[in-house]
């Protein structure tokens, strides 16, 4: 009975141990972990730089926050002056890994009501911004190239602009 005791406890103590020593190589991050260890899920601050797809002109630049789940979702939104308060909601959609370092990205942003006439700048209609970018991760930074289409109320192209950017994973302080 004594060996038996010793065998039963030598295993449990070797199961506590595998499952304790395991998780980092077959976690719950694998979906979101590259094979060189270059990570998106979490949240980002990024700047992204609008160009005239067409010509390359620079628009202005704005910041933007970005979550990343580990599920494949994520949540976006914005500080662009382009946009009058209220004018957008956030950004809803997803994200997958494509290979190594490289990830891309497709999500959808509102627009609530058009850009009253006597507002300077771009003139936004009611409808929806489509988004999508091509990313990589580098550690704790990331570059991306990416798109914008707007949409009218009935899915009708209205325009296309490109970006490119950098961000920076927020970390705890």
């Amino acid at each position: 009975m004594n060996s038996n005791f010793r065998r039963t406890c030598s295993v449990i103590v070797g199961l506590v141990l595998m499952a304790a020593l395991l998780p980092p190589f077959w976690g719950s991050t694998a979906a979101a972990r590259s094979n060189n260890g270059a990570t998106l899920h979490g949240t980002w601050q990024l700047q992204i730089n609008p160009i005239i797809c067409a010509t390359g002109a620079p628009l202005p630049s704005f910041s933007a926050l970005v979550s990343f789940a580990r599920g494949g979702t994520l949540t976006e939104v914005v500080n662009a002056g382009a946009f009058l308060p209220g004018q957008v909601t956030a950004g809803l959609g997803a994200w997958s890994h494509t290979d190594g370092r490289f990830y891309k990205a497709v999500w959808e942003v509102f627009i609530l009501f058009d850009t009253p006439a006597s507002t300077p700048g771009f003139p936004f209609k009611r409808g929806v911004q489509r988004l999508t970018r091509d990313i990589q991760v580098f550690g704790d930074q990331m570059t991306f190239d990416g798109s914008s289409e707007l949409l009218d109320t009935n899915g009708n192209l209205l325009a296309v602009t490109c970006a490119n950017g950098t961000g920076t994973r927020l970390s705890e302080y």
